[in-house]
């Protein structure tokens, strides 16, 4: 440890100088006080700012009141000031800034300084001060009397006069006084200590006798403060020498206190002046001299004479504990200087490790990672070498780096029971191993997956073996925290984990539900899924497929799923997107082969899962793929079906053929409809296929006289009358052999002639009747057909002489148009450039609008006609190459085409821009 005593630079302070009577630090604030009642407060964070009031003091020229002693509240608030009169003071610092900051000054009793008039009735002489909170404090006077001080009202307003109450009263004058926690408390007085496990000081308490008490030899001169406490710590100066000691370390606090010899000390004619205790050291002042002692080992660390001036005294110590970290102080009536403590945590942690007190070693502030790691190891050490905590021990060790980890492992594996305290030693490790040393963190975690192996192997066992029911209850229980341990482990430490080597060891173990749990941890959602489709669990293996929305998954799975579990496997493929059916159409047509025996067997009330999937997603996506659809149609086809159900089937198979049209095989589909004997299909696809004369064919040899008529309302089959009229004679004839028909053959041949929209007539039919047919069933037909032929003959007379009468009316339209012309009045002007037309060559159009026929080409060609301007470009390239090529009359018939003010030349420009005069635009303001 490193000790520096360091000067406080107050010069600019001209008071200052022999004039200092007392100092305190608290709250980071450091205040001193001079004789004449002036104190001066410091921030120690913004040191250059100092505040500074004066206590009223009685001035008399010949004994004038000064300013003795103070006692300050750990925060730095509160300041209890004692004088030469006897008369005490107490400051509250806060109020007292304030109105020095509203006023300027500070002065009167509402100002923060209040007179404690009670002590001076009492003519009490306070020698030490302990602070109960803000408010309340006790006072230890000399002759023994223990005061309790309330300064504030019980609606927390400040007294004007302080309530003072004796609590405790002894012979001797009261050296100091140490409340702890729990309220036990110390009493230092004449040549005796005493310690009471629980005492109310603030309340008369002269009945309560302490619960220890010691007794040493007082000093024979009483030159300064004599006792300091901190934290659970305290300590006294006795003539033998300094008696410290703790409240919490044991039952008997002053039985095992401990004493610093005087004679342990350095010589030095001076007693001991004032002790202030820290951490782990004591430091006292003899004279000019600062010494710190180790309270572990009483060794004397440090020690150093301050350099002074003539006629400057020595006055004593000071410590703020309320800082972080402490700070320590000495003052002289002209100066004040830092005790700095570095490193006192790097001087104390061996010492403290030799005594055992590993604890209070590790929560020393400042110690470094090496430091921290060694305690670790010492305390391990210590509890396996006195048999001790194991799991504690492994703990510790697995904190410090300072052994290898097989070393420490083979200790750990000393008894038979060390699985559980290996466990954590490795654990720890890993917990604190490099994050960039991935062998170690793999070879650590696989060492304590194998562990927990064996840890569940051994509560097996002994579960199997055991008869009795409480202890067959507590294994089970072992075992059940054994899992959760390890199911914790894996959790927070999945990155640490090799998934091969973790899954190798608990396959080898034979621990499937494990195995299981990792699988799901680090989502290894393959693994899940075989494992349960090995044990045939098809709802787990689709909760995990949907889980997964893998496709690859559901392809390879997709047979032995649908064979199974038919209605649920495609409801789960439904919600899985990314899903190509293309994929699975293997495994659907395995299905609907399973599907198809099944029904072989009488099982007809089962439904075609697969058909079920492939007609959603047909009908739900926008998919191409012909071999999807080929698969619907071939199932709708092939399935087993009722022969009052197949001509349904067929319906809804037509359907769905007109609705999906070019998205299936013609060819495909057609041969199977023909192979199954599925006539409607097949009918249909041969109109479909523009195979008319094939589809009336097949629907005549099985006398589906209907179905042929329907082939020829086909719309290909309306421009082909020589095709029509062919069909329509094959149906005809189909009709009239009819067995049903051959007594009613007038009305059959009406019927022929009406439905076939007169593509039929009557002489068509005549060579389709035997030698019995009679011609009173042909009459009506024979005169409605001549009566037909009459009129249309007329019709054509009437449309001959109307041709006629049309070409006499266009020989006159020509002849006027060539006597055709325009009047042109004087001063007619160019509607492009607005100068006179006759000035040059001009053209005027029919529509009235006239153009120079300069101004004619620059505005097509200004324009968005792409056409004319093509041609006007074109005839003035070949112009510019030989002018012999082209002829003035070319370029008036391009540009007469039509007017650019009347036509779509016009027109298209709307889209142009407009361009606004601003001369003109101005005439309209108003």
């Amino acid at each position: 440890m490193e000790v520096e005593i360091e000067h406080v630079q107050l010069e600019f302070i001209k008071e200052i100088e022999n004039n200092i009577s007392a100092m305190k630090v608290g709250g980071n604030t450091l205040c001193f006080a001079l004789k004449v009642g002036l104190l001066f407060l410091i921030d120690l964070e913004k040191p250059s700012e100092v505040f500074k009031f004066q206590i009223p003091l009685m001035m008399a020229s010949n004994n004038a009141e000064k300013l003795l002693a103070m006692w300050m509240h750990p925060n730095g608030k509160k300041l209890f000031i004692k004088t030469n009169f006897a008369k005490y003071y107490l400051c509250d610092v806060e109020l007292i800034k304030q109105q020095k900051e509203e006023q300027g000054k500070v002065n009167g009793r509402s100002n923060g300084i209040y007179t404690m008039k009670k002590f001076l009735k009492k003519n009490y002489d306070v020698r030490c001060v302990t602070w109960i909170d803000e408010n309340t404090f006790l006072c230890g006077t000399t002759d023994g009397n223990i005061l309790h001080v309330n300064t504030v009202t019980k609606d927390g307003k400040p007294k004007v006069d302080a309530e003072v109450s004796s609590v405790y009263q002894l012979s001797s004058s009261i050296d100091g006084i140490f409340l702890g926690k729990e309220s036990c408390c110390i009493i230092a007085s004449g040549n005796k200590i005493m310690y009471w496990k629980k005492l109310d000081l603030s309340r008369n308490a002269v009945a309560e006798l302490p619960t220890e008490t010691e007794e040493f030899e007082h000093l024979h001169k009483d030159v300064g403060k004599k006792f300091d406490s901190h934290n659970q710590t305290f300590a006294w100066i006795t003539q033998t020498g300094i008696v410290f000691g703790d409240v919490t370390r044991s039952a008997k606090v002053l039985g095992n206190a401990k004493v610093v010899l005087s004679v342990e000390l350095p010589d030095s004619k001076h007693n001991i002046r004032d002790l202030i205790l820290t951490d782990f050291h004591i430091i006292i002042l003899r004279g000019w001299t600062v010494t710190v002692i180790s309270q572990l080992n009483n060794d004397v660390v440090y020690e150093e004479s301050i350099w002074s001036q003539n006629g400057e005294r020595m006055l004593g110590l000071a410590a703020d504990y309320h800082a972080d970290p402490s700070t320590f102080w000495c003052f002289t009536s002209s100066n004040i200087y830092e005790i700095i403590l570095h490193k006192e945590a790097q001087a104390v942690w061996k010492l403290l490790c030799e005594q055992g007190e590993y604890n209070a070693a590790l929560a020393l502030k400042g110690l470094s990672k090496w430091e921290r790691e060694m305690i670790y190891y010492h305390k391990g050490c210590n509890l396996l070498d006195n048999k001790g905590d194991r799991i504690e021990a492994a703990k510790s060790l697995g904190l410090s780096s300072s052994s290898t980890v097989s070393s420490i492992a083979l200790r750990l594996m000393d008894t038979d029971d060390s699985v559980a305290s290996l466990q954590v030693f490795l654990i720890q490790k890993l917990n604190n191993a490099d994050a960039t040393n991935r062998v170690q963190k793999i070879l650590l975690s696989s060492w304590i997956v194998w562990n927990y192996m064996k840890q569940l192997n051994d509560v097996d066992e002994k579960i199997n073996a055991e008869r009795n029911a409480e202890e067959l209850k507590h294994w089970t229980e072992e075992k059940e925290n054994v899992i959760g341990q390890f199911r914790d482990f894996l959790k927070h430490h999945l990155d640490c984990l090799d998934k091969e080597t973790v899954y190798q060891i608990i396959a080898e173990q034979n621990r499937k539900k494990e195995l299981l749990f990792f699988a799901n941890l680090i989502d290894d959602y393959e693994y899940v899924l075989s494992y349960w489709i090995r044990q045939e669990n098809w709802y787990e293996a689709l909760r995990v497929l949907l889980n997964m929305q893998d496709p690859e998954s559901v392809y390879k799975y997709a047979s032995v799923l649908l064979v199974n579990s038919p209605e649920a496997t495609i409801h789960t493929w439904m919600r899985i997107e990314g899903i190509q059916p293309v994929e699975l159409i293997s495994s659907l047509l395995t299905y609907f082969t399973n599907f198809q025996k099944q029904a072989e067997l009488g099982d007809t009330n089962s439904e075609n899962f697969a058909l079920k999937y492939l007609l959603w997603y047909i009908e739900e996506h926008n998919y191409d793929a012909s071999i999807l659809y080929n698969s619907a149609l071939y199932m709708i086809i092939t399935q087993c079906r009722t022969d009052q159900d197949d001509e349904t089937n067929e319906l809804k198979t037509i359907q769905f053929l007109d609705k999906y049209r070019k998205q299936y095989d013609n060819d495909f589909i057609l041969r199977l409809s023909v192979r199954y004997r599925k006539i409607k299909v097949s009918i249909y696809l041969y109109t479909q296929m523009s195979l008319f004369e094939d589809a009336v064919t097949l629907a005549l040899e099985n006398g589906m006289i209907d179905s042929a008529k329907l082939v020829l309302k086909d719309k290909n089959l309306e421009d082909n009358f020589k095709l029509r009229r062919a069909l329509w004679l094959q149906i005809s004839k189909s009709m009239l052999y009819k067995e049903e028909n051959a007594n009613d053959i007038k009305h059959t041949i009406k019927a022929i002639i009406t439905e076939s929209n007169n593509t039929l007539e009557i002489r068509d039919l005549l060579p389709m009747f035997d030698t019995f047919t009679t011609v009173a069933n042909l009459k009506d037909e024979l005169i409605r057909s001549l009566e037909k032929h009459g009129k249309s003959m007329s019709q054509i007379s009437d449309q001959i002489r109307h041709s006629l009468q049309m070409k006499k009316e266009i020989a006159k339209d020509i002849e006027l148009f060539r006597e055709r012309y325009t009047l042109l009045k004087p001063g007619s002007f160019c509607a492009s450039c607005k100068q006179v037309l006759q000035t040059r060559k001009f053209i005027v159009f029919p529509c009235g609008h006239a153009f120079h026929t300069d101004c004619l080409i620059k505005a097509i060609l200004d324009s968005k006609d792409y056409n004319l301007k093509s041609k006007i470009e074109n005839f003035q390239r070949r112009l510019s190459k030989d002018r012999n090529s082209v002829s003035a009359q070319e370029l008036e018939s391009i540009i007469s085409t039509k007017c650019v003010l009347c036509s779509d030349i016009n027109i298209s420009n709307i889209d142009g821009p407009v361009y606004i005069d601003q001369k003109i635009a101005e005439k309209w303001n108003v």
